[in-house]
């Protein structure tokens, strides 16, 4: 009998630090450069001073969540299966998300769609989560560094 192998999503982890803030900006301006073609107006981001001491950017955007592990400066997905989000807010130091299914690691790779313009991947570690209700999480984590997908 032969068994059926997956072979899981793995991610490349930049070691430049200073490409978060301008990958961040990058997924903002897909968005309105999206919202602007299909409603014919502008978009403004709303930005709000909380605690954190930081500004970050009301941001509801749909996302993939995919839970992995580090090993070898690799992003090692451990499932087949993304998790399903909403982001809440980003900046370019984090990011709040909503999401369907419990998050078992420490880390995930969100997944931000740039509208016919690919990808683009963020390795963020979880600071905080909690269960709202079945089928309803809410997370906050700190984006560490831009992933690529290795094909």
């Amino acid at each position: 009998m032969v068994k059926n192998v997956v072979s899981l999503r793995s991610y490349e982890i930049n070691t430049q630090a200073s490409l978060i803030p301008s990958t961040v900006e990058r997924i903002k301006e897909a968005r309105g450069i999206a919202y602007s073609t299909f409603s014919g107006r502008p978009i403004s981001l709303c930005r709000s001073l909380e605690r954190r001491g930081e500004l970050r950017v009301k941001f509801e955007e749909p996302i993939y969540i995919w839970t992995v592990q580090i090993e070898d400066g690799l992003a090692i997905c451990t499932r087949d299966q993304p998790i399903i989000g909403v982001t809440k807010d980003i900046s370019p130091h984090g990011v709040g998300f909503c999401y369907d299914e419990k998050i078992e690691t420490d880390f995930v790779i969100a997944e931000f769609d740039l509208f016919g313009r690919g990808t683009e991947h963020l390795l963020v570690e979880i600071r905080w989560n909690e269960k709202n209700a079945p089928h309803s999480y809410v997370a906050g984590g700190l984006i560490i560094n831009v992933a690529t997908e290795v094909h």
